[in-house]
C-alpha cells in the first residue's frame, strides 16, 4: 500500500488521509449505538465484549470536536492569513443546517404518523384526522420543532421532546465554528509553554462539570434521563474539546509529538491507546458516582482520542493504513451526513421491516452510508464542474 504523508508546502493547509478513516469509525459507533437504543441490535445481546462498545459508546461524540477543532487549525494554520468569521460561518451552515432542517421536519412528519395510531399510510381524507391525533399525543410538538430549527433545543432539553436528537452537536459546532478564525489567530502567536498549559487547561471545565454532574440531584430536570441529556449536550463544555484539538495541532506542529512518526512506534501507539480506550468502558458501572461514570466516559476520552489522532496522522500503524484505504476514506469524507439523518431513517425502517436482524442490519447501514457517499461525490463533482467552467 503507498505511504500517505501529510502535505505541507508553505501557505497550504496540511492534509491528514487517516482522518478521514476515523471519521468513519466515529460515525458508525454511533449510528450503532441509536440502532442498539431502538431495540435493532437485541440479538447481539449475548456478544459481552462488543456491546460496551456500542452501548457507551467507546467513540462517543468528543471525538468529532477534538479532530474538528485538529482539522480546522491545521486549515487555518498562517497567523497572517485574513479569515473573515461571517462567510466562514455561512460555508459551514449551507454545509450542515440545510440537511438538518429537512431531517428534523421529515422526523417531525415521522412522529406524527407513529403518535397518529394509524397502522397504515393514511388517504388523503384521513391526513387531517392523522395529523391531528398525532399532534394531540405529542409532548409541546410546535415548540419542539422550533427549538430544534433554531438550534437551542440543546440549551433547553426539558423544554420540548427531541426530534433529530444528534442535531445538538450543531449548536455547540456553530459555536466552535464563531470562535475558530480568531481564535486560530491568538493560538498561533502563543509560545511553547503557554501551549502546555492550554494542554492541561482544556480538561478542567469538563472535569469541573462531571464534578456537579455527580454531586448534585435531579435539579430541575424530571428524572436521570433528561439532567444527563443536558450534561451531556451542554455546549460551552464541548468547545473546550474542540479547542483541545486545536492545541494538539499546534504542538504537533512545533514537533513535541514527531517520536509518533516513526513505524513501529505509531502502530504500538494506536494499539495501547485502542487498549486504554476499550478498557475504561468496563471501569463505568451503576454502583460508581454518576460524576465518576461522567467523566470515564466524557473527560478521559478526550485525551485519548486527542493523542490517537496524533498517531495516524503519518499513514503509518495498522490502524491509520487501514484508514488511508481509498473506499474507506471516501466514505469517511461523507461520515457526518449519516450522523445526521440515521435517526429519521431508523424510525422509518422500523416501520417498514424489523431491524433486530442481521441481514436488516447491514442493509440499513449500507443504505445510509452509500447515500450519503454517493450525495458527497455528487456535491464534489458539481463543484469542479462549477470550476471548470468558470475557467
Amino acid at each position: 500500500m503507498a505511504e500517505y504523508v501529510a502535505t505541507t508546502s508553505p501557505g497550504k493547509a496540511n492534509y491528514f488521509p487517516a482522518i478521514d478513516g476515523l471519521r468513519l469509525l466515529a460515525s458508525i459507533n454511533i449510528v450503532m449505538l441509536h440502532l442498539g437504543s431502538s431495540n435493532a441490535l437485541a440479538y447481539m445481546s449475548d456478544c459481552k465484549w462488543l456491546m460496551p462498545i456500542i452501548d457507551a459508546p467507546a467513540f462517543a461524540a468528543g471525538i468529532f470536536y477534538v479532530f474538528a477543532g485538529f482539522l480546522f487549525a491545521s486549515k487555518f494554520n498562517d497567523p497572517d492569513r485574513r479569515i473573515a468569521t461571517i462567510p466562514f460561518m455561512f460555508s459551514r451552515i449551507a454545509k450542515l443546517y440545510r440537511l438538518h432542517f429537512f431531517m428534523t421536519l421529515l422526523m417531525f412528519v415521522v412522529l406524527v404518523f407513529k403518535f397518529s395510531g394509524y397502522s397504515h399510510l393514511p388517504s388523503l381524507g384521513e391526513l387531517g384526522d392523522c395529523a391531528s391525533r398525532g399532534l394531540a399525543a405529542m409532548a409541546h410538538p410546535w415548540r419542539s420543532l422550533l427549538l430544534h430549527l433554531s438550534l437551542t433545543w440543546s440549551i433547553v432539553p426539558d423544554l420540548g421532546m427531541k426530534l433529530n436528537e444528534p442535531s445538538w452537536s450543531l449548536t455547540s459546532f456553530f459555536v466552535c465554528y464563531a470562535i475558530t478564525p480568531w481564535f486560530s489567530r491568538w493560538l498561533f502567536r502563543q509560545n511553547r509553554r503557554t501551549l502546555w498549559i492550554l494542554f492541561g487547561a482544556v480538561f478542567v471545565p469538563g472535569i469541573v462539570w462531571a464534578a456537579v454532574f455527580g454531586l448534585t440531584g435531579n435539579l430541575w430536570f424530571d428524572g436521570y434521563a433528561a439532567k444527563y441529556r443536558f450534561f451531556h449536550m451542554f455546549a460551552p463544555v464541548r468547545i473546550f474539546e474542540y479547542i483541545f484539538g486545536m492545541v494538539i495541532f499546534r504542538l504537533y506542529k512545533e514537533g513535541f509529538f514527531d517520536f509518533l512518526k516513526r513505524d513501529y512506534v505509531s502502530g504500538l501507539a494506536q494499539a495501547v491507546l485502542l487498549a486504554a480506550l476499550y478498557g475504561s468502558l468496563f471501569l463505568m458501572g451503576p454502583s460508581n458516582n454518576p460524576g465518576v461514570n461522567y467523566f470515564i466516559h466524557h473527560s478521559f476520552p478526550i485525551l485519548v482520542y486527542g493523542m490517537f489522532v496524533l498517531s495516524l496522522l503519518s499513514g503509518k500503524g495498522f490502524m491509520a493504513r487501514f484508514f488511508c484505504i481509498g473506499i474507506v476514506r471516501r466514505v469517511g469524507r461523507a461520515s457526518f451526513y449519516p450522523y445526521l439523518i440515521h435517526l429519521p431513517f431508523i424510525t422509518i425502517a422500523w416501520g417498514i421491516c424489523n431491524l433486530n436482524c442481521p441481514k436488516n442490519t447491514v442493509l440499513f447501514m449500507v443504505f445510509v452510508y452509500a447515500v450519503s457517499t454517493l450525495y458527497m461525490e455528487f456535491k464534489t463533482w458539481r463543484r469542479k464542474r462549477k470550476k471548470a467552467v468558470g475557467n
